[in-house]
């Protein structure tokens, strides 16, 4: 049980557990029915509406039922849960419409044709009220894009946030052709130009680090990929005081613990290892959106929904 200074209850689905405020008329209970069934058993004084809430991490929560007056049982199956948070908080109004864009390369594009990347997984795990706006796209470096149509189409949109990865194409090149390589000092100063650029509008950047390539080495373990780029964005987001998800090391985590074969379906294709089925799009957002910050949460739904598998 935790306690909490607000008129709020937060209650940890372990073991049977029981959270009260006698003085607002609230309580949450964990009833177990059975070996596989749990139920969440809610109360809250019936002329004030409050919001049951879950959460995995105890940051990003999302809505169970946003009316709660009087009683509430919540059903929750057992077996699928190792560690769940749940909350009662006093019901506030939605958050007004937002934009959320993405920019990089085709690892990250799912739009215009172009459907490899991460990105097309995005859509599911937002409310209606969250535009969300794909300008990533394929052979795309830092250097390439402020140079392109989709930096001033960027701005021209003003997102509220956005989600910017770049990084295979800054190492590797496009197409052969060194034109969209870069150092990683001018990798560096590239990714501060885009954080202004997103700033000038009153948009809040948010650094992705590269995934990884799935490539496993003989012991059956992820090889680590691009981890000085890795860095670079790293010290960027902390000398600029910007958002960071480490893309790379979660998705390392996610194939270590799949192993070869269980990660296979997250590939686009038998032999690419950077590129997403949208099983696997899906998968990897799902790492992302669990990494976004706290502000996002109340945008967000089915970030505890089970992961799709092989």
């Amino acid at each position: 049980m935790i306690s909490h200074p607000l008129p709020l209850l937060i209650l940890v689905l372990f073991t049977a557990a029981l959270a009260a405020d006698a003085a607002l008329g609230q309580s949450l209970s964990i009833i177990r029915k059975g070996e596989s069934e749990l139920l969440i058993e809610a109360a809250a004084p019936p002329d004030t509406r409050y919001v049951l809430q879950e959460s995995g991490n105890c940051h990003l929560w999302q809505d169970v039922n946003d009316d709660v007056r009087g009683q509430l049982s919540y059903r929750v199956e057992g077996t699928k849960v190792t560690k769940r948070f749940f909350r009662l908080t006093p019901w506030t109004p939605p958050g007004p419409p937002i934009r959320l864009a993405l920019i990089g390369d085709s690892t990250v594009a799912g739009e215009n044709g172009w459907g490899s990347g991460w990105g097309k997984g995005m859509h599911g795990y937002f409310k209606p009220t969250v535009q969300i706006v794909n300008l990533a796209w394929p052979n795309m470096s830092t250097a390439t894009f402020l140079a392109s149509e989709q930096k001033p189409k960027l701005v021209a949109i003003r997102p509220d946030f956005v989600l910017v990865q770049f990084g295979w194409v800054d190492w590797g090149g496009c197409n052969g052709d060194t034109i969209c390589t870069t150092t990683l000092q001018d990798f560096a100063i590239n990714l501060k130009a885009i954080i202004q650029a997103i700033r000038g509008f009153n948009g809040t950047p948010i650094l992705v680090t590269q995934p990884d390539p799935r490539v496993f080495d003989e012991q059956g373990h992820v090889r680590p990929a691009l981890q000085e780029r890795s860095a670079v964005m790293k010290e960027v987001a902390a000398e600029l005081q910007t958002p960071l998800i480490d893309l790379n090391r979660l998705s390392m985590d996610l194939a270590n613990g799949l192993g070869e074969r269980g990660s296979a379906f997250i590939g686009s294709t038998p032999g690419d290892w950077i590129h997403y089925s949208l099983e696997g799009a899906q998968v990897i957002s799902g790492l992302v959106v669990n990494a976004l910050p706290d502000s996002l949460g109340p945008y967000l739904v089915g970030i505890l929904d089970p992961q799709p598998k092989p």
